[in-house]
């Protein structure tokens, strides 16, 4: 991806450097502690047993860009000004429908200002949590979408309207995102940790109770949102599908 579209997932403004070092910190004490038969640590470079892969800490300007490297998930910086906290720096190489450039030094509620009910229903709710984030507590939430792609960058919708509409259901996919947040201890911003998960909706035809729920978790989900997810478009061909499958 850094290959590729290295000016689209990352970004490492030079003011960010401590910051992104402190993050590499972060996660080099972790894999130290947790993964010791799968990495070798010391002052120069890691060893990544698994593929034979050895990364010198010389190699990378910007310590974020190794430190994304040897974990698979993406890393947000949010760095706080008066309790108002911004996007300082980032790699983010599995975006879900929103484009990391358009984003940078935004903050949290003007990043999530398309999301429907954000700033009515959850914005100070969202921005108190990260202001009183106790050090050393990590938090955990999921998101799910429906996508027409298994691909993992997915800046926008990858489709036209009308393919859309008429995709085959058995043709799409579920793409959950594991969200983290935690308190770097230093700077005092918060690293918001995104691990994005793919997998065929078929997957979940062999339990009658993933059928249900999903079918559930459609119906229940607000018109404004089915939008905004891009799901209103074939909504009720996958809901006649999904319920089909319910039968059998």
């Amino acid at each position: 991806m850094y290959r590729e579209k290295k000016d689209q997932v990352l970004i490492t403004p030079p003011e960010s450097l401590d910051i992104q070092k402190e993050v590499l910190e972060v996660i080099l004490s972790h894999l130290k502690q947790f993964y010791p038969d799968l990495y070798s640590i010391n002052n120069h470079c890691v060893e990544v047993f698994k593929n034979d892969e050895v990364l010198d800490f010389s190699d990378f300007q910007n310590p974020i860009e190794l430190a994304s490297l040897l974990v698979q998930e993406d890393l947000i910086i949010m760095k706080p000004d008066q309790d108002i906290f911004y996007l300082e720096a980032a790699s983010l190489c599995a975006p879900t429908r929103w484009s990391l450039k358009e984003k940078f030094r935004q903050s949290l509620s003007a990043i999530h200002k398309e999301v429907p009910g954000y700033q009515e229903k959850i914005d100070s709710r969202v921005s108190n949590i990260f202001k009183n984030l106790p050090s050393k507590k990590i938090f955990e939430r999921f998101n799910w979408s429906i996508f027409d792609s298994p691909e993992l960058f997915q800046p926008i919708s990858n489709k036209s309207r009308v393919e859309i509409t008429n995709i085959d259901p058995e043709k799409l996919f579920l793409r959950v995102e594991r969200q983290t947040i935690r308190r770097l201890e230093n700077s005092q911003c918060i690293l918001f940790m995104v691990r994005v998960h793919v997998d065929h909706i078929s997957a979940i035809l062999n339990s009658q109770r993933a059928i249900l729920d999903l079918v559930k978790a459609l119906e229940n989900l607000e018109d404004d949102m089915k939008v905004y997810k891009v799901i209103k478009p074939f909504e009720e061909n996958l809901l006649n599908w999904l319920k089909s499958k319910t039968s059998q």
